[in-house]
């Protein structure tokens, strides 16, 4: 049977399992295991769809379709949901939590870590997550390591200090999901090298702090796991960025991280195929069993 669903992305638990999730038609959402799931599906419509929004407050929690099924050209989100959901005014918010929206503030009352993440290559990111899903914000990133470097009280706190980090240290607030599966397709170092590598950004970036804030030191190395597969696997040296133009796909995942999912290859090698499904994300799908055709490594050396 064929049924239709807004691709969502996947979605991360805070011990690093992962599924695809994907939304009906009528608003319902459906999450399929990432691993022992062939995800065969065709795209018939370039357009990209609103997500919807998170509730955090009172009235509806979690995950609501946008009741508009509204189209988008940048971002994830329409206007409507965007102001529904409310969190688009803290990142410009510079006054106390009571003036926030109510459907946010719950959500920013809580403890948040400061962090500083590395993919890979050179590439770092300051960033910030509550205590309730520290490690769930790493995963969905795709951080390989990181450290986290300093507690606080509240999101609005946190992210002061992050601002702090960016402007005194120069560490980056964004890394861009394809330029993290790009790094991958380069050869790897060795693991002790990311952790010193990460250790030593955490530290440039804590000698940022005000002298009146408590620094942490914790090690987080939850994508170890994914970096020893694709290393004893190989992979392809281009990577596969689904882009959203009509066709056929499959993804037959055998691990992933954050937006990149290493893929079985078509032709049976052992090396893997990483696939890049950020532009995938908020397109409708169809979602047909049948269908064979699979991310095909664009160039045959692999490393």
């Amino acid at each position: 049977m064929i049924s239709t669903a807004l691709y969502c992305g996947t979605r991360w638990d805070e011990q690093g399992r992962w599924c695809y999730e994907l939304r009906a038609d009528d608003g319902t959402t459906e999450l399929l295991p990432g691993i022992g799931t062939r995800l065969a599906f065709r795209i018939t419509d370039s357009g990209r769809f609103c997500l919807g929004y998170n509730g955090f407050g009172g009235g509806r929690r979690g995950r609501v379709a946008c009741p508009r099924r509204a189209r988008v050209e940048t971002g994830r989100q329409c206007e409507q949901c965007r102001i529904t959901e409310g969190w688009s005014v803290v990142h410009s918010h510079r006054g106390p939590l009571t003036a926030l929206p109510e459907q946010v503030r719950d959500y920013m009352s809580q403890p948040h870590h400061l962090y500083i993440a590395y993919f890979g290559d050179g590439m770092t990111k300051v960033g910030t997550a509550s205590a309730a899903r520290r490690g769930r914000r790493l995963f969905e990133q795709g951080a390989l390591v990181a450290r986290f470097i300093s507690d606080s009280p509240d999101g609005l706190h946190v992210r002061d200090l992050e601002r702090t980090v960016t402007e005194r240290a120069g560490i980056g607030q964004a890394v861009a999901g394809v330029t993290k599966t790009r790094i991958l397709t380069k050869p790897l170092r060795p693991w002790e090298v990311l952790e010193s590598a990460v250790a030593d950004a955490a530290e440039h970036a804590a000698e940022a702090l005000p002298a009146d804030i408590a620094r942490t030191d914790i090690a987080w190395s939850g994508g170890r796991d994914f970096y020893a597969t694709i290393l004893a696997h190989g992979r392809f040296p281009v990577a596969t960025e689904i882009a959203g133009e009509t066709g056929e796909y499959v993804i037959d995942a055998v691990t992933a991280h954050g937006h990149t999912i290493a893929c079985r290859d078509p032709a049976g090698a052992s090396e893997l195929v990483l696939v890049n499904d950020t532009r995938l994300v908020g397109r409708r799908i169809e979602l047909d069993p049948t269908i064979t055709a699979t991310p095909e490594p664009t160039q045959t050396s692999l490393f």
